[in-house]
């Protein structure tokens, strides 16, 4: 079963036994202080291990003083002004610790030390990109399927798709010929004035082609166009590919979130990259 995302309150959370863990995604201020008590209450009737809580960094000391810590922070976050802070608590201590922190280190250190690319790749004859459209979601969801064991959001689902397509999530896919190869999305929140880059699911076999790359150039330009000043993403920390696609794209480390979503058939530890667009 899929997590799933609902209020509480007025704040918009993500939870589930998939990632076992409840996710604060936009919390509305008049929640505060009493969304901590709630988090805290919803998490130990579902046996979750983990509370990650994306809040504005007017409302840290409310959760630092309940023993969550800081796990990444992007500057200039909230319409380019308020930082964001990704705080988190762990109810079960195992969960806090990253078994494959040596590994995680040294792909980061890689994707660092890669110089930031002056000008885009371009697609090679018979390749195509565009928005997709609701005349797209049968091939996309294909894709989806042939990359993603399992993901945190149900992007299997005609209907979550074609329901998100209408939302504030734009969808970017590159073609062969007729054929979908390559897909990504930009969840935009124009009230924040920022966008998460995220869904990028490649075809095996036409994997090693830049295309990563070239669907970031062109969702950056879609923030542009928008006047979205924040980009940033939260990309598997064991994903040597991703971590320097960011990077090389000019996208600055901001911190990891230990075992924080199952993605691919488990748990994983994510990294988190920004980048000031406008």
């Amino acid at each position: 079963m899929n997590d799933v995302i609902q209020k509480i309150g007025n704040s918009i959370v993500h939870h589930g036994k998939q990632s076992n863990r409840i996710y604060l995604m936009s919390l509305d201020s008049s929640d505060t202080p009493s969304i901590v008590d709630r988090l805290n209450e919803y998490a130990q009737k579902e046996n979750y291990t983990k509370i990650i809580a994306k809040v504005p960094s007017s409302a840290k000391d409310t959760f630092l003083k309940n023993e969550y810590k800081e796990e990444a922070m992007v500057p200039n976050f909230y319409h380019g002004k308020e930082d964001g802070l990704f705080l988190v608590k762990y109810l079960d201590e195992n969960r806090a610790v990253n078994q494959l922190e040596e590994q995680c280190d040294h792909i980061l250190k890689l994707a660092e030390s890669k110089e930031v690319l002056k000008e885009g790749i371009p697609l090679e004859k018979d390749f195509c990109c565009r928005k997709a459209e609701e005349s797209d979601i049968e091939d996309m969801v294909e894709v989806y399927k042939k990359v993603f064991k399992t993901y945190p959001f149900p992007i299997y689902d005609k209907k979550y798709i074609a329901e998100t397509m209408k939302d504030n999530v734009i969808y970017l896919g590159i073609w062969f010929k007729e054929k979908l190869v390559a897909i990504s999305s930009i969840e935009a929140a124009y009230k924040y004035s920022n966008a998460e880059m995220t869904d990028f699911a490649i075809l095996e076999e036409y994997r090693g082609n830049g295309f990563a790359g070239y669907l970031l150039n062109e969702m950056e330009k879609i923030l542009k166009d928008l006047g979205i000043k924040m980009a940033y993403t939260i990309a598997r920390a064991t994903s040597a590919g991703m971590n320097m696609t960011f990077s090389k794209h000019g996208y600055l480390y901001s911190g990891t979130l230990i075992n924080n979503t199952n993605i691919a058939g488990q748990i994983e530890s994510m990294n988190v990259w920004y980048k000031l667009i406008i």
